[in-house]
């Protein structure tokens, strides 16, 4: 198994494992917008896309995005979407898919990595805890949705 980042090539079949990412959060089934809306990233490269291959399969992915921190003049990467596909899991493919994300922001010389997870995910926040994650106990996440 291993972890490379995703060409526009590969986009196809990551919309696939995409769409089931999103069906596990709820989200109907819709392949033309998984694979619309990872077009759009990656054209106007607003994302890194790491993929997790396993006999040209892709079981996972990691998807960055850029941020900047006005205090620190600097930049860093929101890990918003990582996924394993149910079979593949408990095998250390997120761990390694964390990894690559965390080497590569380290060569961008990015400031950090930070991530969202939900408070009942526990498996997800003990793994993100051994790798080195902090939990915020400093600021309180707002949201003004829009749609």
């Amino acid at each position: 198994m291993i972890v490379r980042r995703a060409t526009q090539a590969d986009l196809n079949q990551l919309a696939v494992l995409f769409d089931e990412y999103r069906q596990f959060y709820g989200a109907s089934s819709n392949i033309d917008q998984s694979l619309n809306f990872l077009i759009q990233r990656f054209e106007n490269q607003e994302s890194v896309f790491f993929v997790h291959v396993k006999d040209d399969v892709f079981t996972g992915f990691v998807l960055l995005y850029k941020g900047f921190n006005s205090v620190a003049c600097s930049s860093y990467y929101i890990l918003d979407d990582v996924y394993v596909t149910p079979i593949f899991r408990r095998q250390g493919s997120a761990k390694q898919l964390i990894d690559t994300a965390i080497l590569f922001a380290r060569h961008e010389n990015a400031l950090r990595i930070s991530l969202e997870t939900q408070k009942t995910n526990y498996q997800s926040q003990q793994l993100y805890e051994k790798m080195g994650f902090v939990r915020d106990d400093e600021f309180i996440t707002y949201h003004c949705f829009l749609k």
